[in-house]
């Protein structure tokens, strides 16, 4: 599982990425378009004014608004209506939840009522540094940092899966030189183990970690070796391995932008908690630094100064939380298209993603429990991603999944066309169904999970779990 470690660094950020617009949404043509004069004219001959008025469209209004429903309306617009309301095009009142969401009206809509867009939901997310904040120390403040080399060189940073990331580094001067040290815990023992080093007294140059060579480096880890650093990384993590793979061999297949971005945000999420080695440095500098201890798995190998340790962790945690907005944006752009023509040409999307976005929050939970220190914080945390976040996620998903059969049932012959035939698909979905039936008993104690701080797998699975055992 994921190797953590504290340090000290500087507290400055990197710029952050941007991706691309979210698709435009598809508009559905009006049922009234394109019907001949005959076509009319033989269903009012063969029709009372009673039925006609009951085969009238549902969702099209036909006239203007009384003063009492344009008033419900405006206040209605300035609320927003709620998730299930906006889809499925119905009118939405102020109740909470409103009257459509109520179970005797929503017996198959188990989506929270919630006035939110989907691409808001991380709100959960404000203010939270879990994933970078324990390393920042009173070490790096102003006052202990008495001033930079003006020398710069360039050292070659990485995460130990075959990549570099080049950084111009210079000597830092401190009036206290204790703030060098790093440590890390590794999971792979028969119980996890804790190890220590000091590191050089360098840091990022002038120009801090560069934004783009960032995410050419973490591009290089999905072209070249992903499904290596899901098996190093994760160390056989059950069920969301496997999962991982499947993204990954059905991104290769079908190329889709967003599957890419989401699988590019596992791997900046989880490089931002992982320790960071350093090549280029001098004879001389190669042994501060240096793991003599046998028994880790990164013996033999010299940490990257604490310093550009945090620099990079800075950048890469900027990084993923910009992936994260885009794949939300993308969420919430492939939901509307559901219902607004598509219908399920976007499920397979869909899935990945949504299976995906499960995976790193359940790793955030775990992230959130194991370094923050304050217990009512950490609750608080937790029941905020889980309310209406996680129900929005799993909950949108089954919505859309009524008309397919569940994933433990696929069957490439018998329903290969309700998704187009897709190859990539079909072949993605029968993999999906192994996974689950191989480890169903286990996903099904997931979703009362709790935390372990020896156990690094506590966690996992937690909501992956419900989205496709109680999905479909």
């Amino acid at each position: 599982m994921a190797t953590g470690y504290r340090s000290s660094g500087s507290s400055s950020t990197s710029p952050t990425s941007s991706g691309p617009l979210s698709p435009p949404f598809r508009r559905r043509k009006s049922p009234v378009e394109n019907k001949t004069t005959k076509a009319v004219i033989k269903k009012v001959s063969h029709s009372t004014r009673k039925d006609a008025t009951a085969e009238k469209k549902v969702g099209r209004r036909r006239g203007p608004l009384r003063p009492d429903q344009r008033q419900q309306a405006h206040e209605i617009r300035k609320l927003r209506a709620c998730l299930r309301c906006k889809f499925l095009k119905k009118t939405c009142d102020k109740g909470e939840p409103c009257g459509g969401c109520r179970p005797s009206h929503a017996r198959l809509w188990q989506v929270p009522c919630t006035r939110m867009d989907i691409k808001d939901i991380s709100y959960f997310m404000k203010d939270w540094k879990a994933d970078y904040e324990r390393h920042i120390s009173l070490g790096f403040s102003v006052g202990n940092i008495k001033g930079f080399s003006t020398m710069e060189r360039t050292l070659y940073v990485t995460h130990g899966y075959g990549h570099y990331l080049p950084i111009n580094a210079r000597e830092v001067f401190v009036r206290d030189e204790k703030c060098f040290g790093v440590d890390w815990v590794e999971s792979d023992h028969e119980t996890p183990r804790s190890f220590e080093i000091n590191t050089a007294k360098l840091s990022a140059g002038m120009e801090g970690v560069s934004t783009a060579l960032l995410s050419e480096y973490l591009d290089r880890h999905l072209d070249n070796g992903f499904e290596a650093f899901v098996d190093d990384y994760f160390e056989g993590t059950k069920f969301l391995t496997e999962i991982l793979k499947t993204a990954y061999r059905y991104y290769l297949k079908e190329k889709t932008p967003s599957v890419r971005k989401a699988l590019k945000l596992v791997l900046a999420y989880n490089l931002t908690l992982h320790v960071t080695m350093v090549e280029g440095l001098s004879e001389e500098e190669q042994f501060i630094g240096k793991v003599e201890d046998t028994e880790s798995k990164f013996a033999g190998k010299t940490f990257a100064p604490v310093m550009i340790n945090f620099q990079v962790k800075c950048a890469l945690a900027d990084m993923w939380r910009e992936l994260q907005k885009d794949i939300l944006e993308e969420l919430s752009s492939l939901y509307s298209s559901v219902y607004s023509g598509d219908k399920l040409k976007n499920w397979p999307t869909i899935f990945m993603l949504a299976a995906i976005l499960l995976a790193i929050w359940e790793e955030m939970q775990f992230d959130c429990h194991y370094r923050t220190p304050d217990e009512k914080a950490v609750k608080k945390f937790c029941e905020d991603m889980e309310t209406t976040p996680v129900g929005v996620i799993v909950g949108l998903f089954q919505a859309i999944s009524t008309k397919l059969p569940g994933l433990q049932e696929w069957d490439t012959r018998k329903h290969h066309q309700l998704l187009g035939s897709n190859p990539a698909v079909c072949d993605a979905l029968t993999e999906v169904r192994g996974h689950v039936n191989k480890y169903e008993s286990y996903l099904k104690e997931r979703s009362s999970a709790k935390f372990d701080r020896d156990d690094f797998d506590c966690l996992s699975n937690k909501f992956l779990s419900k989205l496709v055992i109680r999905a479909n």
